[in-house]
């Protein structure tokens, strides 16, 4: 019987990619070495078995590209036949993912570490631990459903190492330094033309302020249009951090009713007549969906006109949509520079690019470099610079476009599940936008009570009604359900745990 370190050999080196091709070898000489020549199973399932049991050691590590199936099937002397269908189980199952034009990767979420609640405790087999070429991410690693999060194995990393190793082999000392005025101008200038094109907002480069994060342009809002003790329209149901967030600044949130069309300015009015701010997500809210109607629109512009109030318009996830083309902003109807366009890239490409931006009146841009600097909301120039070429050379655009289509297939992917096996105690709303699905709960359930128990069983959901500003007896119950992040498989394997909490809570 073949030894376990020479049993492991072939296989490691071809998906390692040996430099120097081997010659070619008569009959299963490579499957002996590879199985134990005792096993009766079938070779396509001992290929499935050993690539899986490779990926879950981390022999192969997420994100290793494999040979071709010809190479695999060729360097371990097998039918090509039986390395294409395993290879095509594995993707299935979601261990692998295809990139149309770059080939087959391990996949950087893995099945097993999302829907196996102590995967990310237990100690891997020492054999394993030895062959592993380095060790796993120690970060968390999120479970269906979290919201927000966009789909990491959708992004072209390739081109962005590819881009910013370009950039930092140029770099002079001067890319070191912090800087400096509204941030580096190429990438306003790539934004306009982006926001432009994408967004239907029209604006000067100069108007374009750089910053780190989403909340940092909210931040740097706040400190531009209003004073401590004003007061701000908020969306009910809405984010909940934004309240805390005003409240650092002393600024008083008044929760403002969302409907079907967004919020209601009528509703606003009776409830705080003298507001200086409204914080909207027009393009698709959070957390109930929808988009903000025309009229809602053009009611909120001019009561800001009327009122001399401002509106801070948040954009984080309405340019992905899923029927029709995205909408245009709230901005790109603003005649008269009462809204503040918040955008930003964590949603869009990956959540640690901390690059975000505001888009502010021409009159207000010096005003806002000035406390850009003061409040130090410097963003380091080689992600500026990286990010501007990223968008130059169409990557952007790509990614938006290939991203658009694969979330609309995930959220296909739940809207199946959920009718398979929810029926009767989950009524999904399918979004038309966004990275995340509304859910109802039949009567008698409570949204907070299946979110714990979900956690129970590795699967994440988010409960609807501590979203609203006062919940209580009558608050709707209901799940936020993310998609966009994960694969088909793990939706229909996250989706059968859900289905037994459900029957275990009676529903």
């Amino acid at each position: 019987m073949t030894s376990r370190a020479a049993e492991a050999t072939p296989l490691q080196t071809s998906c390692r990619k040996a430099p120097a091709k081997a010659a070619p070898k008569a009959g299963h000489g490579p499957v002996l070495a590879m199985f134990d020549g005792q096993e009766q199973a079938p070779l396509q399932q001992r290929l499935f078995d050993r690539l899986r049991g490779a990926i879950l050691s981390g022999t192969l590590a997420p994100g290793d590209r494999l040979p071709s199936t010809r190479t695999l099937a060729h360097d371990l002397g097998l039918s090509r036949n039986t390395v294409v269908a395993a290879v095509e189980r594995l993707a299935a199952e979601g261990y692998l993912e295809a990139r149309v034009g770059s080939g087959t990767y391990v996949a950087r979420v893995l099945p097993d570490e999302l829907l196996t609640a102590d995967a990310a405790t237990a100690p891997a087999p020492q054999a394993a631990r030895a062959a592993a070429p380095r060790p796993r991410p120690a970060a968390e690693t999120p479970l269906p459903f979290r919201p927000g999060l966009a789909a990491l194995d959708q992004f072209d990393l390739d081109s962005w190492r590819r881009i910013l190793a370009k950039r930092w082999r140029q770099a002079q000392a001067p890319a070191l330094e912090r800087d400096t005025g509204l941030g580096w101008a190429p990438l306003r200038r790539a934004l306009a033309v982006h926001l432009d094109g994408a967004r239907g907002i029209r604006v000067d480069p100069g108007q374009i302020v750089i910053v780190p994060t989403r909340a940092a342009a909210t931040e740097l809002a706040c400190a531009l249009v209003a004073e401590p003790g004003a007061t701000a329209w908020t969306e009910d149901p809405g984010c909940p951090n934004l309240k805390a967030q005003l409240a650092c600044r002393a600024i008083r949130a008044v929760p403002v009713p969302v409907d079907a069309e967004g919020l209601d300015p009528v509703a606003g009015r009776a409830l705080a007549p003298n507001a200086r701010l409204a914080f909207v997500s027009p393009a698709w809210q959070f957390p109930l969906g929808g988009a903000m109607s025309l009229q809602r629109r053009l009611d909120l512009m001019a009561w800001a006109r009327t009122s001399g109030a401002w509106i801070v318009e948040d954009d984080s996830d309405g340019g992905f949509r899923y029927t029709g083309k995205p909408l245009a902003a709230l901005k790109g109807l603003d005649a008269d520079g009462h809204v503040l366009h918040v955008g930003g890239f964590d949603r869009v490409l990956f959540p640690s690019l901390r690059v975000a931006y505001l888009v502010v009146p021409p009159e207000m841009a010096e005003d806002a470099a000035i406390l850009r600097s003061r409040m130090d909301l410097h963003v380091p120039l080689m992600e500026q610079m990286a990010l501007a070429d990223f968008m130059n050379d169409g990557h952007l655009a790509s990614h938006i476009r290939r991203a658009r289509q694969t979330y609309q297939e995930r959220q296909e992917a739940l809207v199946d599940a959920a009718k398979r096996r929810w029926s009767g105690a989950i009524e999904l709303v399918p979004s038309a936008a966004g990275l995340h699905a509304l859910a109802r709960l039949a009567p008698g359930l409570s949204d907070t009570a299946l979110q714990a128990q979900a956690a129970r069983h590795s699967v994440e959901v988010m409960a609807l009604s501590p979203y609203h500003a006062a919940p209580g007896p009558a608050t709707p119950q209901g799940l936020v359900l993310g998609f966009a992040a994960f694969g088909p498989a793990l939706i229909n394997r996250a989706a059968e745990r859900l289905a037994v909490v459900l029957e275990r809570m009676g529903a």
